[in-house]
C-alpha cells in the first residue's frame, strides 16, 4: 500500500470523524504565504533572527569597512560654457541662429567628454608630477619605473584608470555648467588637480580654436590667390573688349564695392544713342512737314479761289521751297477775288442799266475777264509753290530715314556688344566682390586668432575642503544598513524556501489522508533524565497553553475512537527526540484527568524513559512478563502519585532480542488484558524509522498516533513514517505537531482564553 494513501481500516468512517480537524476546514484553501502581505509577515517573523543577524552583520562588515577606508577629499571646479561667437566666422551666413536645447545638450556632453579624455589626464599628471603622489605612486610598474609615460605603456593605462576613477565630470539639469569633481587624501592635491583639469580643458579648447583658424586662414590665402588671377583676368578680358567693340566711352552702372555683383548695368547715354535720338526726332518733324505740304498740294490743285484763301497762314515750308504766305500768292488772289466780285457788281448793275451792248459794259467785262485770267495764272503759280514744298519735305523725309535706319543699326550693334560688355562687367564685379569678401574674413580671422577670448570660462574655483567626502558615514551606513535588510529579509526568505521541514499544517497537506490531532507548544520543561515522578504541566498548570494543547489532542483522538472501536493506541515518532515519550504521558494525565483508567506501556525497551516521569524503577516491567498473561493485575504496574486512575507499566530490562518479544505470545496476552482492564492504553514505541519494534506493535493495536517535532522532521521523513505505518497495517488516526516555537507565526491558532480583571477577556498562546 501507498505512504500516500489512507489506511483501508478509515477510508470509510475516518473523514467524518476527523472532518473537523482537517487542514482544509481549519485553515481553508488559502494562497502561499508569498502572496499574501500576511503570510510574508509571519515568514519574516519567524526568521527574524535571520534577518537580524545578516543584517547586523552586513552593517558591522560595512562599519569596519568604513573605518579602514582612506579618507578621502572632493573639491569641485565650476566651468560655464558660453554661447558661440559668430563674429570671427568665416562663414558668409550673418544670420546664424542660437543653439536649440538639443544642440546645446550635445555641445556640453561633447565638452564633458574632452574634460574625461585621456590626454587631458596625462597632460594633468606630467604638470602636477602625480606618479610621486598617492594613490598615483602605487600605479607605476617597476621595469617601466624610469620611463616617460609615452614610453610606459602598462604604468600609463593605470595612471589613466586612477585618475579617471577619482574623477567626476557632470552637468546640472537645464544649465550650461559642467562641475569637475576630483577625490584625493589630499584636500590641497584635489584642488589643484580640479584647477589644472579646467584650465587643461580651456587650453586645449583655445589650442583647438587656434589651429582650427589657421587652417581656415591657409585655405583662404590659397584661395584668394586664385581669385586675385581671376579678378585680373575678368578684368583684363573687359578692358579689351570694351577697346576692340568701341564701347570706351559707355558708362558702367553700379559694380561698387558695396553694390550687389548682380546690378552691373550699362549706361543709357552714349554718341550713338543720343544721335538716334535727334534723327528720331528730327524723323518725327520731317514727316510731319511732308503730310502739311502734302495736304496743301492736293487742295491747291483743285484751283478753286475760295479752298486757296480757306488756306490761310498755311505754309510748306522745307529750308529753300515756296509758301502760302501772305507776300506769296495768297494776298494777291484776294484782292484779285475782291477785284471780280467789285467787277462783276459793276457788270451786273450796269447790265441792267444800260443794256447788253452798252460799250461801258463790254469795257466792264473786258476789266473782268482780264482779272479773272490774273487770278487763274496766280493759282497755276501758287499750286506749282505748293508741289514743290511737296517734293522737298518728302526728299527731306526719305533723307532722314535714310539716316535714321543707318544710325538704328550701329545702336542694335551697339547694343549687342553692351550685352556680352555687362557679361564681363558682372564676372569682373563678382570676382572682385568676392575678393574683397574672403580679404575682409581672412583679415578679421587673423586677428580674431590672437585677440579673441574662448567661449569657456571658470565659473568657480576648486578650493580645498575641510571635510573628507569619502567615507560620507551618513550616506555610507544608510546605505550599508539598506543592504543588511535587503539580504537579511533575502536571506530569510532563502532559509524559508529551502527549509523541508514540517512546523505549519500547509507542510501536511503533501501526504493524501493525512490529518494533524494538534500541535504542543514549546515549553520550558525538565530534561527526562532530571524529571521527578509526577511532574506534568496539565497537574501544575492546568491553564497553560501547554496544558489545553494536549486537552485538544485529546478531543481529536475521542472524535476518531469510534471509527475504530480499539482503545489501544500506539505513539511513534520518525526519529529520536522528537517528544514521543513527553507525548504519551501527558496524554495519559489527559484522558486521567477526564476520569478514564488509563495504562501507559512503554514498550521502548531499547532506550525506556517513561519510568522516570513516574519516579519508579525500570523493573519488573513488560520485558520481565514470560507466561501468557491471564490475570488482570500485571505485574509490575505503578500507579501515578497525583491521579488514581492512572498507570504505568515500566519497560523491564533491556531484551536481546526485542522483536522477537512483540512477536510473541506473551504481548500479544499482555495487549488483550490490558485492553480488557483499562478504558485506554497508550504505547511508547521506539522511533519506526529506526528499528523494526513499533512496526510490530503497530500491527497489534486499534490506532497509531505520529509524533512530529517541529522545524526537526523533513517532509520526506513523515512520508516516511506515514509509508511506514501504512505499511505496518495500522489505522494512522493523526499526527501531532510537537514543539512549536512561535504558534502565531507558523499559521496556529491560540490555546489560552480566560477572564481576567475588570471583565476583560484575555486570550494567549
Amino acid at each position: 500500500m501507498s505512504a500516500l494513501q489512507p489506511h483501508p481500516s478509515l477510508s470509510k468512517h475516518q473523514p467524518a470523524a476527523l472532518g473537523t480537524l482537517s487542514e482544509d476546514a481549519l485553515f481553508g484553501s488559502s494562497p502561499s504565504e508569498y502572496e499574501t502581505l500576511s503570510g510574508v509577515l509571519r515568514v519574516l517573523r519567524r526568521r527574524w533572527k535571520t534577518v537580524v543577524l545578516v543584517a547586523l552583520g552586513i552593517f558591522l562588515l560595512g562599519l569596519l569597512v568604513c573605518l579602514l577606508m582612506t579618507p578621502k577629499y572632493a573639491s569641485t571646479a565650476i566651468i560655464e560654457i558660453n554661447k558661440e561667437d559668430n563674429s570671427a566666422n568665416v562663414s558668409t551666413d550673418t544670420g546664424a541662429a542660437s543653439p536649440t536645447a538639443d544642440e546645446l545638450k550635445a555641445e556640453i556632453e561633447t565638452d564633458i567628454s574632452v574634460l574625461e579624455s585621456d590626454g587631458i589626464a596625462l597632460a594633468v599628471i606630467r604638470d602636477l608630477n602625480l606618479t610621486h603622489i598617492r594613490p598615483f605612486d602605487k600605479a607605476i610598474v617597476a621595469s617601466e619605473k624610469d620611463k616617460p609615460l609615452d614610453q610606459a605603456p602598462l604604468t600609463r593605462e593605470k595612471l589613466i584608470k586612477r585618475f579617471a576613477k577619482s574623477l567626476t565630470v557632470e552637468s546640472p539639469p537645464d544649465t550650461r555648467l559642467i562641475t569637475v569633481t576630483f577625490q584625493n587624501p589630499d584636500p590641497v592635491v584635489a584642488a589643484n588637480v580640479a584647477n589644472a583639469i579646467s584650465q587643461k580643458f580651456i587650453e586645449s579648447a583655445m589650442d583647438r580654436r587656434h589651429n582650427s583658424t589657421i587652417q581656415s586662414s591657409f585655405w583662404l590665402r590659397k584661395q584668394l590667390d586664385d581669385l586675385k588671377k581671376q579678378v585680373e583676368e575678368s578684368e583684363q578680358k573687359l578692358a579689351d573688349y570694351q577697346r576692340q567693340s568701341g564701347l570706351a566711352g559707355v558708362q558702367l552702372s553700379g559694380g561698387g564695392p558695396g553694390d550687389n555683383a548682380a546690378s552691373v548695368g550699362v549706361s543709357p547715354h552714349s554718341t550713338v544713342t543720343d544721335r538716334l535720338f535727334g534723327l528720331n526726332q528730327e524723323l518725327t518733324t520731317a514727316e510731319s512737314n511732308r503730310i502739311s505740304a502734302e495736304t496743301v498740294f492736293h487742295l491747291v490743285q483743285s484751283q478753286d479761289p475760295e479752298v486757296v484763301l480757306g488756306l490761310g497762314s498755311m505754309s510748306v515750308s522745307g529750308g529753300g521751297g515756296g509758301a502760302l504766305t501772305a507776300d506769296g500768292g495768297i494776298q494777291l488772289v484776294r484782292s484779285l477775288r475782291t477785284q471780280e466780285a467789285e467787277l462783276a457788281q459793276e457788270y451786273a448793275g450796269a447790265a441792267v442799266k444800260y443794256g447788253a451792248n452798252n460799250p461801258r459794259l463790254a469795257q466792264t467785262q473786258q476789266q473782268l475777264d482780264a482779272v479773272r485770267q490774273q487770278m487763274h495764272a496766280e493759282l497755276a503759280r501758287i499750286s506749282k509753290r505748293a508741289e514743290n514744298s511737296y517734293l522737298y519735305a518728302k526728299q527731306n523725309e526719305d533723307t532722314i530715314r535714310q539716316q535714321f535706319v543707318k544710325q538704328q543699326s550701329a545702336a542694335n550693334e551697339m547694343a549687342d556688344s553692351t550685352v556680352h560688355l555687362q557679361v564681363l562687367a558682372q564676372e569682373a564685379n563678382s570676382n572682385r566682390t568676392l575678393y574683397e569678401n574672403l580679404f575682409s574674413k581672412l583679415q578679421t580671422a587673423s586677428l580674431a586668432s590672437g585677440v579673441r577670448a574662448t567661449r569657456i570660462d571658470i565659473a568657480d574655483q576648486a578650493r580645498p575642503a575641510g571635510t573628507p567626502a569619502v567615507p560620507n558615514y551618513l550616506k555610507y551606513l544608510s546605505l550599508i544598513a539598506g543592504i543588511g535588510m535587503f539580504f537579511g529579509i533575502s536571506s530569510a526568505f532563502l532559509r524559508e524556501s529551502l527549509d523541508e521541514t514540517v512546523r505549519r499544517p500547509r507542510d501536511l497537506q503533501g501526504v493524501a489522508g493525512l490529518r494533524m490531532l494538534g500541535y504542543v507548544p514549546r515549553m520550558q520543561t525538565k530534561s527526562l533524565l532530571t524529571a521527578s515522578g509526577g511532574d506534568s504541566k496539565l497537574i501544575d498548570a492546568p491553564k497553560a497553553p501547554f496544558s489545553e494543547a494536549f486537552r485538544v489532542i485529546r478531543t481529536s483522538i475521542l472524535r476518531a475512537l469510534p471509527s475504530i472501536g480499539s482503545r489501544t493506541l500506539l505513539v511513534t515518532s520518525a526519529a529520536g527526540r522528537d517528544g514521543k515519550t513527553t507525548a504519551v504521558y501527558n496524554l495519559g494525565v489527559a484522558f486521567a484527568q477526564q476520569g478514564a483508567r488509563v495504562l501507559l506501556l512503554d514498550c521502548d525497551l531499547r532506550n525506556p524513559d517513561l519510568h522516570r516521569l513516574f519516579g519508579c524503577a525500570i523493573s519488573p516491567g513488560v520485558s520481565d512478563l514470560e507466561d501468557p498473561v491471564t490475570k488482570a493485575e500485571v505485574l509490575g504496574v505503578v500507579r501515578h502519585t497525583s491521579l488514581p486512575n492512572l498507570f504505568m507499566l515500566p519497560a523491564g530490562r533491556p531484551p536481546e532480542f526485542p522483536a522477537e518479544f512483540f512477536e510473541s505470545q506473551t504481548f500479544d496476552a499482555l495487549l488483550r488484558v490490558c485492553a480488557a482492564d483499562y478504558d485506554y492504553v497508550l504505547i511508547d514505541s521506539p522511533p519506526i524509522l529506526s528499528v523494526t519494534d513499533t512496526a510490530i506493535i503497530a500491527s497489534k493495536v486499534g490506532g497509531t498516533i505520529a509524533v512530529v517535532r517541529s522545524r526537526s522532521t523533513t517532509q520526506s521523513v513523515l512520508s516516511s513514517l506515514i509509508d511506514s505505518l501504512h505499511h505496518a497495517n495500522t489505522p494512522v488516526l493523526g499526527v501531532v505537531l510537537n514543539d512549536v516555537r512561535n504558534p502565531t507565526a507558523d499559521g496556529f491558532h491560540g490555546y489560552s482564553y480566560s477572564r481576567q480583571e475588570e471583565g476583560q477577556v484575555h486570550a494567549t498562546i
